[in-house]
């Protein structure tokens, strides 16, 4: 009965089980397994680890991507436990640019330049 449900609930409480969250992604870095997510509600960073991320069905996240995640306090912080949805960024869609978005604006501001010479120029392209 009710009584029941009320009792579960405490018992919840008490063990800081997982509670639900919406956020963006911080930064994610396939190779080093993890990334963070920030709470729309503010606070910590919360760690997001790659096999979360598998479970929900990817192997990466775009940064600035808002998701929808089951959280939960360990000892060393507050940490992704499931992944529930996930929205692309709102300001790459239609770019067409993603795969400048990974570079660094600064990496290019600070690469070096060559001369080259523009050999032809087809407008028609």
């Amino acid at each position: 009965g009710d009584e029941d449900c009320l009792g579960r609930k405490e018992v919840t409480k008490e063990n800081e089980l997982t509670r639900r969250i919406k956020g963006r992604v911080k930064w994610f870095d396939p190779v080093k397994g993890f990334g963070f997510v920030v709470a729309d509600e503010g606070g910590p960073d919360i760690l997001l680890h790659a096999n979360v991320l598998r479970n929900f069905g990817q192997s990466s996240v775009a940064d600035r991507a808002g998701v929808e995640i089951d959280v939960q306090d360990t000892e060393r912080g507050i940490q992704a436990v499931e992944v529930h949805s996930i929205e692309p960024p709102d300001d790459t869609e239609g770019t067409g640019l993603a795969d400048l978005d990974e570079i660094d604006p600064e990496v290019i501001r600070s690469a070096p330049l060559e001369p080259a010479r523009v050999k032809w120029f087809d407008k028609g392209k």
